[in-house]
């Protein structure tokens, strides 16, 4: 979900399956049941005001979200290290230490198109 939208926003209060326009507004989206918003019963309509607030909740986390994906990512390709019928080095085990304390100690952002910076990844051992 690189650079949260409108929708995004829309689907996080409402939940379920939501379509429509990325760019459109709430009275465009369609629900579970293709149902216009505002007629599927059950559903209350978020205000603009709770939209933007959620909008700007879900852009706020977007550069954390992502810092944990690829965190994520480099754990799971380094998984092997620590199989049982081998012994991970102190290095290896340094290496997956600072990814695993990443999200407490870099300042993720996002730069003008949407890529991660801020944070100083840990060198991979050989």
């Amino acid at each position: 979900m690189n650079n949260p939208s409108y929708f995004d926003a829309v689907q996080s209060l409402v939940g379920g399956v939501l379509s429509g326009p990325t760019n459109g507004t709430i009275s465009e989206y369609h629900f579970d049941n293709n149902s216009v918003a505002g007629v599927k019963e059950g559903v209350t309509l978020p205000t603009e005001k709770e939209i933007q607030t959620e909008l700007a909740k879900l852009q706020a986390a977007e550069p954390l979200r992502l810092l944990r994906v690829e965190r994520g990512r480099l754990l799971a390709e380094s998984d092997w290290w620590a199989s049982s019928d081998l012994t991970m080095s102190a290095k290896r085990k340094s290496y997956r230490q600072a990814l695993r304390d990443l999200p407490a100690s870099a300042s993720p952002s996002l730069d003008e198109s949407g890529q991660l910076t801020g944070v100083t990844w840990p060198t991979k051992p050989a």
